[in-house]
């Protein structure tokens, strides 16, 4: 699994660092400059539990005083999230977006499966980036930044 997603990522000429380079664990980091924002992305490929983690960080932290309306807000938006989900930290405001799969030997994940995980990933954290900025600097409500983004009409003002 690590030659081939670091074939895939050559394949797109993604460039990495490998940070984390164990017998039972690898981890790549690259970066990626989205529509709405930047994130780091981490890939966790631990061979031995046949998973591929891919987190996307972004790169600063939510203030403390907007981390409860931006938990709301991604409790909403996770909601609705097929693949992946928002995690938050709420000691130091440390925010990401997670997506994994497994894989074995009769479920040999490819290239394909790989940055297709990896695509949604960054495409989901793209979306949600305006909502989680406009909760945490614009004042915006969680309700009405996931109903600007989902296109739902806020329950509220009927």
């Amino acid at each position: 699994m690590i030659s081939t997603i670091e074939t895939a990522l050559q394949g797109k000429d993604i460039h990495y660092n490998c940070i984390v380079n164990r017998p039972h664990q690898k981890v790549l980091k690259c970066g990626f400059n989205l529509e709405n924002g930047r994130c780091d992305t981490f890939i966790d490929i631990r061979p031995e539990e046949q998973k591929v983690l891919i987190y996307d960080v972004l790169p600063v932290n939510i203030p403390e005083n907007k981390r409860l309306r931006v938990a709301e807000f991604l409790t909403r938006a996770n909601y609705n999230l097929q693949i992946g989900n928002f995690e938050l930290d709420l000691n130091d405001g440390d925010l990401r977006y997670k997506s994994s799969f497994i894989y074995d030997e009769f479920l040999e994940a490819s290239e394909e499966t790989f940055l297709r995980h990896l695509f949604v990933s960054l495409f989901t954290l793209d979306r949600y980036l305006p909502g989680i900025m406009a909760v945490s600097y614009g004042g915006v409500s969680p309700t009405d930044a996931i109903g600007a983004i989902e296109n739902r009409k806020d329950p509220s003002n009927n």
